[in-house]
């Protein structure tokens, strides 16, 4: 008689497709960018991918031997996130991962917020690091990234359109010195609408290489994780608002000015719209999660939002860790009384809440890889503990090429990459 085992950190077949290319491109210290639509698990696989270099290199149980003219080459696998909410959630998740596939005992090493680093005490194991607090404290000691570097068994950039940043870049070059793999992951491999010089310069930094989903006959890789309940089917509703303040448009390749956000977060109409909005979208939705131009926006609306009787939070750049932490888990929970959360400024790229099923994209914006980023935050499918359907409200120029189809957005870089996979 047969008895079916259930893996301890699985995959789903489409991601057991990526994590093989994967693995396959960084063979011998390859480079590449794993493009998947937000939602699709780009961080479980990526624990897998992190999982099987240190595996690899502590095979025989011991470290390997020195390099050539430098220091130890330790089974250290690097991380590197942009915010705290993604340090801490590659943390957890890479911890669960090596429970799972993990071949000998080894520590989760947090570099983030308050947290000190110590080269002496990184053998071997998973360094989860803010780029800003490597960058900051590299400054301080100079040998601090090469060091990392000489340790490294691997490198994974999280939200990877980033790596070409001029700090970032400089952390991303110097972690990477001694050509370990390096894995870039993204939803939207580039940085413009319009393909620039920076959008070529972050395929170079991964070599053009990049691993998509076999979209297996559906046309693209958002249909087919939609039609099979991985990803949820999203409507776009477009919302008119007549300013009482006057902005200045975007000029080409920018996005709007800070000061113009600021105007349009004190407009009594535009903020009228939120709140009506969110009201609306509580009587239909468990979790509704708004992106706001503006602090003061952010948190009137959260306030306006529970004098009407409705639970709601706001967080922002400003709010205490502590208070950040407790309305997260809140928004999170299974808690059957619908919520809304406001935010400026934060949770726009790997914030991960399943039960999020409708977005108020209320931040005008003109770049699509923003604007991707907080559409994705609704888009978890039913497989994947969200839901079959969700709400896109949005303020933005829904005329620009990309904005209201996830896969037009989705498809939009893909003159850049060489290989895709």
């Amino acid at each position: 008689m047969a008895e079916p085992i259930g893996p301890g950190y699985g995959l789903y077949p489409y991601q057991r497709q990526v994590l093989h290319d994967l693995l396959e491109a960084l063979d011998g210290g390859g480079r590449v960018v794993a493009h998947l639509p937000t939602g699709a698990g780009k961080t479980r696989i990526a624990c897998h991918v992190a999982a099987a270099l240190l595996n690899r290199r502590g095979a025989d149980g011991h470290l390997a031997p020195a390099r050539p003219g430098g220091g130890p080459e330790g089974g250290l696998v690097v991380w590197l996130a942009s915010s705290e909410e993604l340090c801490e959630q590659a943390a957890e998740n890479l911890a669960e991962a090596w429970r799972a596939l993990g071949n000998r005992p080894v520590a989760v090493h947090r570099y983030w917020g308050d947290a000190r680093l110590d080269l002496a005490d990184l053998d071997e194991g998973f360094l989860v690091a803010g780029l800003q607090k490597l960058w900051a404290a590299n400054r301080q000691q100079r040998d601090l990234l090469t060091g990392i570097g000489e340790r490294a068994a691997g490198v994974i950039f999280d939200e990877a359109h980033q790596a070409v940043a001029r700090t970032y870049h400089f952390v991303t070059e110097q972690l990477a010195a001694y050509d370990p793999p390096l894995l870039g992951l993204t939803a939207t491999p580039g940085r413009s609408l319009e393909l620039g010089d920076e959008d070529y310069d972050l395929a170079r930094v991964f070599r053009e290489n990049k691993v998509a989903i076999d979209p297996r006959g559906h046309g693209s890789a958002v249909t087919y994780l939609i039609r099979r309940g991985y990803l949820a089917d999203p409507e776009f509703t477009p919302v008119s608002v007549r300013l009482e303040t006057s902005v200045r448009e975007p000029g080409a390749e920018r996005d709007y000015a800070a000061a113009d956000l600021e105007r349009i977060g004190r407009d009594r109409a535009w903020n009228g719209q939120v709140v009506a909005l969110t009201r609306r979208a509580l009587g239909r939705h468990p979790r509704v999660m708004a992106f706001c131009p503006s602090v003061r926006c952010a948190e009137e609306s959260a306030r306006a939002v529970a004098d009407h009787g409705f639970r709601s939070a706001s967080v922002v750049a400003g709010t205490p860790p502590d208070e950040r932490q407790a309305i997260i888990a809140d928004f999170r929970s299974d808690d059957p009384e619908p919520m809304a959360l406001f935010n400026y400024g934060v949770l726009t790229a790997g914030f991960d809440a399943p039960r999020t099923r409708c977005v108020i994209v209320a931040r005008p914006t003109t770049s699509l890889v923003l604007y991707s980023q907080m559409v994705g935050r609704a888009m978890r499918g039913p497989r994947s503990g969200g839901n079959r359907e969700c709400q896109i409200y949005t303020v933005v120029d829904t005329s620009l090429r990309g904005f209201g189809s996830v896969i037009e957005a989705f498809r939009n870089w893909e003159g850049l990459w060489r290989r895709s996979s």
